[in-house]
């Protein structure tokens, strides 16, 4: 069941034409975000994103970038019913910073079922058949820029190419990301991110099309200095995150990080009713986090994600 639930948020936005063309499930594959910091945070990144996985989160922040980076996710959502990898590259330059990414998200070995006898109701004699095994994954190019434009404001702009290959079909699609960042004192941060300005659509064969619903992201964070180290508070809320029409179109996340000596990071956070914890460990050239989501009914989401600074 868990399976074809989480199949179905895939599947569904072509299984029918009038389906396909609503914005209320279009964009649920992209929202997965990328980053083991950013999950065990509950997601509260957009005002504290300044390394590569900002080309997601908020491409203002590539304007505060200080060194090129390399960034490689895995994740195993939802107890690895869907596989989300992530890879992405920033470069800083002079009051600004570049970066391109790739983002796979999928479920492999969905199961399509029938009845022995479709003529006849479900019963102890009329058992439900596998008749094929299908999948479908959404891949997701990004091209960033973000600019510093005075010692407070960064600007920033994301184009990404999506491709979406589900059972009936391979649809393609382009989108564009505006983001911000304010900080109006070394401790506090205030960003926001536009995503699909242009209200993004995705065409299938057969004259199907996907249409995803700009939505907004912001959110702030604060720094404190504390005994042993750094805490880090973030909280972000997305506006027309709709997941059906009886839901509200308003999500919530909190995030929390204790640092310590600038090497060693505890979290703990909260996203849309579920808690999510991680740690890290950064050196000199490199750093490695981890993640946790728990989830009552969909099962538990586990991501690492490794950095490489040069």
């Amino acid at each position: 069941m868990k399976v074809i639930t989480l199949g179905l948020l895939f599947l569904i936005v072509a299984a029918n034409p009038v389906i396909a063309q609503s914005p209320q499930y279009a964009g649920d594959p992209l929202t997965l975000g990328a980053g083991a910091r950013a999950l065990s945070m509950g997601g509260a990144y957009v005002a504290l994103s300044s390394d590569a996985t900002a080309i997601y989160w908020n491409p203002a922040g590539l304007g505060q970038s200080h060194r090129r980076e390399i960034h490689i996710q895995h994740a195993e959502q939802f107890g690895g019913t869907i596989n989300h990898d992530v890879a992405a590259f920033s470069l800083p330059f002079a009051k600004g910073g570049v970066g391109l990414s790739i983002v796979r998200a999928g479920i492999d070995e969905i199961a399509l079922t029938t009845l022995e006898d479709v003529n006849r109701p479900l019963g102890p004699d009329n058992r439900p058949i596998v008749t094929e095994i299908v999948g479908t994954t959404n891949y997701v190019f990004r091209l960033a820029y973000g600019k510093q434009l005075t010692e407070k404001w960064r600007l920033g702009t994301g184009f990404k190419i999506i491709r979406r290959n589900l059972h009936l079909g391979v649809g393609n699609g382009v989108g564009l990301d505006l983001g911000v960042l304010y900080l109006p004192t070394s401790a506090l941060r205030l960003g926001a991110t536009l995503y699909d300005l242009t209200k993004t659509r995705i065409a299938f064969p057969n004259g199907i099309t996907d249409r995803i619903s700009p939505s907004l992201l912001i959110g702030s964070a604060i720094n404190h200095t504390v005994p042993g180290g750094h805490l880090t508070l973030g909280l972000s809320t997305r506006f027309n995150d709709k997941k059906s029409k009886a839901e509200k179109t308003r999500s919530i996340q909190l995030g929390a990080e204790y640092r310590i000596h600038q090497h060693t990071a505890f979290r703990l956070g909260y996203r849309e009713g579920h808690f999510t914890a991680g740690a890290g460990l950064q050196l000199r050239r490199f750093g490695v986090d981890l993640a946790f989501l728990e989830h009552d009914q969909l099962d538990n989401t586990y991501r690492i994600s490794a950095t490489l600074f040069f």
